[in-house]
């Protein structure tokens, strides 16, 4: 397997961020909504997730993938594990050690998909609990400041873009 260019991997989103096209509001509301997810430590079903919640929500699809994307990837979800076990662990503590959520994660690393899904629906109750509540504490604050961030970069581009099409 070819390891992952990081520098290379950032450029490609923001490529992917500055093509999107739509409404601001849509494409910001897609990408707050994708951060969200992208920050729960749902890894193996989180685009099952997205897609059906974009299109309930109507915010922009393709948007929320992009972000989910950028927040977790190979990249990080090692650290969004451990973040949103130590968050989850302050607020409930002793349910689950790091051995367990490390298991956790070579699974997804080396296992199918389903292997990953099974692996995540068996860890039960007290497990999944820690890491959502972490990673909801965590995914609250990340989602709303990265709409309003996304809101203002697609209302500056259309901006841009309005202007560049009036000089040709």
């Amino acid at each position: 397997m070819k390891a992952l260019n990081p520098f290379r991997f950032a450029k490609y989103i923001l490529i992917r961020f500055t093509r999107l096209r739509g409404d601001p509001y849509s494409l910001a509301r897609g990408m707050g909504l994708g951060i969200f997810l992208g920050v729960l430590p749902l890894m193996p079903i989180q685009t099952i997730i997205l897609i059906p919640l974009t299109l309930l929500l109507k915010v922009n699809t393709f948007s929320a993938l992009v972000a989910a994307i950028a927040i977790s990837n190979p990249l990080t979800f090692v650290l969004q594990y451990f973040y949103c076990w130590k968050v989850g662990n302050a607020i409930l503590p002793g349910r689950i050690s790091w051995e367990q959520i490390k298991g956790l994660l070579n699974t997804i690393t080396e296992g199918s998909l389903t292997e990953g899904i099974s692996t995540l629906f068996n860890l039960g109750f007290n497990t999944i609990s820690v890491l959502l509540v972490g990673g909801v504490i965590i995914a609250i604050p990340a989602a709303i400041t990265g709409y309003f961030i996304s809101l203002y970069f697609f209302i500056g581009l259309r901006k841009k873009r309005a202007a560049k099409r009036k000089l040709n």
